[in-house]
């Protein structure tokens, strides 16, 4: 569901990205509840899979770097693979830039909400994405808040273009989530 981005940054004033959202004119919040507990739901984010939960989605990311080579939109830009959630290593193109993880140095006492914080620029907009998870009720409520830049008139269309794939495209990618961390725990170790 898409969450008022005003209620989610007074809600969660402390988080890394709320912090940071004076910086950016776009926010954008969604939310899911998810029936797994906290730790859980934060060990599922380590799949980068999540990013692509369908095959169109990878096609679109696809057209998408092609694009963005064609229209050198994306100097340097490249998927990694998968590396440790840690400040300064990738999260398929993002940049880790905060990770206040369950037991982490950033999170000692493993104090709620954890959050994954990544960024992204282009020639066309800085991003900052940040998964922020909280206990909700019995589970866990899943928040995925973007805050971006658009640069210029060019990336303020691409924004008017992408935003509905983009408001999809965090929806599935929330679902996915909700999927593994819910089937992990039906799963015997």
């Amino acid at each position: 569901m898409v969450v008022d981005p005003q209620q989610f940054l007074v809600a969660h004033p402390a988080c890394w990205i709320s912090r940071r959202a004076p910086e950016f004119p776009v926010h954008n919040v969604h939310a899911l509840d998810i029936l797994a507990p906290p730790t859980r739901v934060f060990a599922a984010l380590s799949n980068l899979g999540n990013l692509s939960p369908a095959w169109y989605w990878r096609a679109l990311y696809a057209i998408r770097g092609i694009a963005g080579k064609l229209f050198r939109w994306d100097p340097g830009l490249r998927w990694h693979g998968p590396e440790p959630l840690v400040p300064g290593n990738h999260y398929a193109f993002f940049l880790i830039e905060h990770v206040a993880a369950p037991g982490s140095a950033t999170n000692p006492t493993a104090e709620f909400p954890y959050e994954l914080g990544v960024s992204v620029e282009n020639h066309l907009t800085l991003a900052l994405m940040s998964y922020v998870v909280a206990p909700h009720g019995c589970g866990t409520r899943l928040y995925n808040a973007t805050c971006a830049l658009f640069k210029g008139r060019t990336g303020r269309a691409y924004w008017r273009v992408i935003r509905p794939f983009h408001d999809a495209l965090i929806e599935d990618m929330l679902q996915n989530l909700r999927r593994r961390a819910e089937r992990q725990g039906n799963s015997v170790l």
